[in-house]
């Protein structure tokens, strides 16, 4: 069983990659996070336990906003902590805080809000500011495209990039395997070409999507030495991608572990097979109806 944590985001942060990997690589993150804690499921009185904790024990990681809602309703003692033995379970504040939560579906709304995000980077093993992660993480989600490819990034790999220092080349490696990674989603293999390849690189999920004004390494690795070169490297690597052209438009790939490249190249060919005779019946038809026609003037 892996251990392995996944970090899921729209296409579009990897715009920056290239000219600001931190700020971009940092987004990721937060969204990442963001957009786990919305799937996680809460017992309400979990989240007031939690809630409450954090108010006695541990106030920093709290948005100000909570605070003040906890302040409002909660007639806090300071010499009281919440525990009963080694035990943290505030029963008064679960029912005070249960019965206000009718009324105040906001304050219930913020709350559940916080448990999910802590639980978030509970679960990635990382520590942050939960109120920058939610507010980062709901304007990028209020900005996601409908039909967004949204790939995924192995956390450790995610931080390596983030933390190290990585030359133009590795940087170039880590975009055009996400790339990768949001042509073929959760298939075994695609088909696809260089250029939507270094499209999905770039943050952009078509090519008509591209604006004039790209930054400079997008044209650099447009050039066939350039982009060649990287997909070797990715080939070559410890990244789980296959590759196989061989005589054909585009390019066919693969996740290693789903597919063998044996059985891709197989595939390719038989695809290319079956497109030529697509195409031959196709002539072939258009060929009789031109002497059908020819003969009916006659």
């Amino acid at each position: 069983m892996t251990n392995d944590r996944y970090f899921q985001f729209p296409l579009f942060l990897l715009r920056d990659l290239t000219t600001d990997k931190n700020k971009a690589l940092n987004n990721i993150i937060k969204y990442g996070l963001y957009s786990f804690g919305e799937k996680i499921n809460q017992d309400l009185n979990e989240v007031i336990r939690q809630l409450m904790y954090c108010y006695y024990r541990d106030t920093n990681v709290l948005p100000n906003d909570l605070i003040k809602l906890i302040d409002r309703y909660v007639d806090k003692d300071e010499d009281y902590n919440g525990f009963n033995g080694s035990e943290f379970n505030p029963e008064y504040e679960t029912e005070q805080l249960i019965e206000i939560f009718k009324t105040d579906v906001n304050f219930q709304a913020k709350a559940i809000e916080f448990y999910k995000i802590r639980q978030a980077y509970s679960f990635m093993g990382i520590t942050g500011n939960f109120e920058n992660c939610l507010s980062v993480g709901k304007q990028i989600q209020d900005t996601i495209p409908k039909g967004e490819p949204m790939p995924m990034i192995n956390k450790n790999q995610l931080f390596e990039f983030r933390d190290e220092d990585k030359t133009e080349i590795e940087l170039m490696q880590f975009a055009v395997n996400i790339a990768i990674r949001s042509i073929i989603g959760e298939k075994a293999y695609s088909k696809t070409n260089k250029p939507m390849i270094l499209c999905r690189a770039f943050g952009y999920s078509s090519i008509k999507l591209i604006p004039e004004a790209m930054p400079e390494l997008f044209y650099k690795y447009s050039k066939r030495y350039h982009i060649d070169k990287i997909i070797l490297k990715l080939e070559l690597g410890n990244w789980n991608l296959i590759f196989y052209g061989n005589n054909m438009r585009g390019m066919y790939i693969g996740f290693e572990n789903k597919i063998t490249l044996d059985k891709l190249a197989e595939t390719a060919e038989m695809k290319k097979d079956k497109t030529k005779i697509e195409n031959l019946k196709a002539a072939k038809k258009a060929a009789q109806e031109k002497a059908l026609i020819k003969i009916k003037k006659q």
